[in-house]
């Protein structure tokens, strides 16, 4: 299983190279993932994910959105909304062995606070407690629309999810609560998924049910996207 914020596909040239796209269908072809969520999704770049029988994708407007592709056999697939937040995540239903696993992906909003661009004044610190006082309210709506979401489900689940928040976060803790870190069980290191200003974090996850059972979680060194790609190995 697989997570990948893509950043999409580099469509507005963020990083000075034309063949991001292809780097990374080359990097899916290659690793083959049987369930594969992408955040920040533009669906001009469908092609890439051609070699998949099944696929979710939501878009929320401008091309862009969530996608879940997966070559297991989907028997559902939904979406999780708030009335004022828009689409929280989405989620499919597939069978593995003669089990249903829930799989959901997610990602929550985002701070958008450029410290490049701070300047030591009054009118800065007021727009910088104004970005992260809204971003922080919308985030308690996601999660709590989505745990809620969760605890309901007729299925051990696994949630992709890019949180925008590190492990010492208050949103970490509310997902460690109920479900196991596939990093902190099977990872090594520090796991850095994202460079923030030349300070690598960890804000992209792969979280499952306590009753599943995973192995060799992997961070990869891929420069495609300001995301790093995750995966791990589920088995019953």
């Amino acid at each position: 299983m697989m997570s990948y914020n893509v950043r999409l596909f580099n469509h507005y040239k963020w990083i000075d190279n034309d063949n991001i796209p292809v780097e990374i269908e080359k990097f899916i072809i290659k690793k083959k993932p049987d369930v594969l969520a992408i955040q920040e999704y533009h669906d001009d770049y469908k092609y890439i994910f051609k070699k998949f029988k099944y696929k979710h994708v939501v878009l929320s407007g401008n091309n862009v959105g969530q996608a879940i592709y997966t070559n297991k056999k989907m028997i559902n697939k939904g979406v999780v909304k708030h009335q004022d937040f828009g689409n929280i995540a989405i989620y499919i239903d597939f069978l593995q062995s003669t089990d249903t696993i829930r799989f959901y992906n997610t990602h929550f909003e985002s701070f958008k606070v450029d410290l490049i661009a701070l300047k030591a004044d009054l009118e800065s610190a007021k727009k910088i407690v104004f970005k992260t006082k809204k971003a922080y309210l919308i985030q308690k709506n996601q999660s709590s629309v989505l745990i809620k979401h969760m605890l309901l489900s007729p299925y051990p689940v696994v949630l992709a999810a890019d949180l925008n928040n590190t492990q010492y976060s208050f949103f970490y803790k509310q997902f460690k609560d109920i479900l196991n870190d596939g990093f902190v069980s099977n990872g090594a290191g520090f796991g850095a998924t994202y460079d923030f200003r030349f300070m690598p974090i960890r804000i992209d996850y792969l979280f499952n049910s306590k009753s599943i059972n995973v192995n060799n979680f992997i961070v990869y060194p891929y420069i495609f996207s300001d995301h790093k790609p995750i995966s791990i190995f589920l088995y019953i």
